[in-house]
């Protein structure tokens, strides 16, 4: 079956040395026309500099045009001294924190080295996380402000954004500079299930059961390694509800599983930890085995026995559309006609307690209105930005509505044959 570039690439970052030869053999034949959009795609899906290492690792760094590896290299380049900058805002905030007596944790970014991502400038990092209990929330958004940032609106309710401000959102290479933008995250919880008209999952103690960790000449408080790897697990289902997925986030997960997957003593803590959750055992299997199938990591026992129990429209969703929505472009960002990112509605009408509340939220994501109405509300306060370009440039308003509407048809159209796999897939009673 023909590859696109996106797969191949995937299929050279698996764990395999089948799958990396494959894909290596499959990357060899890109056509000048396909190398030209290879560098953003790399980008957008946040595999940059997982693809130049990988490259580097066997000796194939001159496969690639030398316009497309001086691009990688340059931002590589450039990412180290991002990283740089970020440890050294990170390691401030740490320590008015701990001067305020804050009961905190570092979750995801730095945290995630190395048991998720081996060297720290192979990630793009937007964003500092940082997971605060309640009664220290109030003193952490003080924290923040004092330093300098500026709360933003959060469509949570258990997050709150803080922003340095001024700092305009950057794609591409200027994404990597220590000059881009960056946000500080307060959070609560790590689900929000009142956001995506889910089921709450209950708190699982990760601040009660945080570890302190080591990094870069650094010392702070983290989850271990079970808690951290369960919100890397919501983290993606977040992003797959919001219907913004990053390839990288994925990969990172592959990593550790193919670091971890035949450690039986971590496997029975993270039974433990949530053997009372079924949907998040649920959220454990259809991730894990969407990265088992695009980079061959593989699946733990523990894993391939919940994987049974699932329930059969979870399993017609991962057959047949969990890798259409992963390589999805990310939204607005390129024109397709017709997009499949919103396939990952049929998953999240399975989580639904709400029948009615479950065909709710699938009409306000066919064509979600919250940000029109925040657009309204600021032209209501200063009509005279309806006269800027450059505000209607920031919000993406044209290319926004053309991604809803054609992304909503395609989702519409495939209804019939959804509904079709489904019953096909429900033994017939005799």
């Amino acid at each position: 079956m023909h590859k696109t570039p996106a797969e191949t690439i995937v299929q050279f970052l698996g764990f395999s040395v089948e799958h990396r030869d494959q894909g290596l053999a499959g990357i060899r034949q890109f056509r000048r026309r396909q190398w030209e959009r290879v560098p953003q795609w790399l980008d957008d899906a946040g595999l940059g500099f997982y693809f130049l290492q990988k490259l580097k690792d066997v000796n194939a760094v001159d496969t690639i045009p030398d316009s497309v590896s001086g691009y990688l290299l340059q931002n590589f380049a450039t990412n180290q001294l991002r990283v740089e900058d970020l440890s050294r805002r990170f390691d401030v905030i740490n320590k008015k924190f701990n001067d305020t007596g804050i009961r905190y944790a570092v979750i995801k970014g730095f945290s995630l080295i190395p048991e998720f991502c081996p060297y720290s400038p192979l990630r793009h990092q937007g964003d500092l996380d940082y997971l605060v209990d309640d009664e220290s929330f109030p003193a952490a958004c003080r924290v923040l402000a004092e330093a300098g940032y500026l709360a933003k609106d959060s469509f949570s309710r258990i997050e709150k954004i803080f922003v340095i401000p001024g700092g305009k959102p950057s794609r591409g290479a200027a994404q990597y500079s220590p000059r881009a933008p960056h946000a500080v995250e307060l959070h609560t919880n790590m689900w929000d299930g009142d956001m995506h008209r889910l089921p709450q999952i209950p708190n699982l103690s990760f601040l009660d059961r945080a570890v302190h960790k080591h990094w870069n000449g650094l010392t702070f408080p983290a989850l271990c390694d079970e808690d951290a790897f369960v919100v890397q697990i919501l983290h993606t289902c977040h992003h797959l509800f919001t219907l913004w997925l990053r390839m990288s986030s994925l990969l990172e997960i592959g990593y550790f599983l193919n670091r971890r997957t035949d450690d039986r003593e971590f496997w029975n803590r993270t039974a433990q930890a949530i053997a009372a959750i079924p949907t998040l055992r649920e959220f454990v299997v259809i991730v894990t085995e969407l990265v088992s199938r695009l980079f061959a990591a593989p699946l733990p026992a523990l894993v391939q026995a919940w994987a049974v129990k699932i329930r059969p429209a979870s399993r017609v969703w991962i057959e047949h559309y969990a890798r259409r929505c992963a390589f999805s472009d990310l939204p607005f960002y390129q024109f397709r006609l017709f997009p499949t990112v919103k396939f990952a509605l049929f998953l999240h009408q399975q989580f639904r307690e709400d029948a009615s509340v479950g065909k709710s939220v699938v009409r306000k994501r066919l064509l979600p209105s919250a940000r029109i109405s925040r657009m309204a509300s600021s032209l209501k306060k200063h009509p005279s930005l309806a006269l800027k370009p450059s505000w209607w440039g920031h919000h993406m308003f044209v290319r926004r509505s053309m991604f809803h509407i054609l992304a909503g048809i395609r989702y519409l159209v495939e209804v019939p044959r959804w509904r079709w796999r489904n019953r096909k897939s429900v033994p017939i009673a005799s």
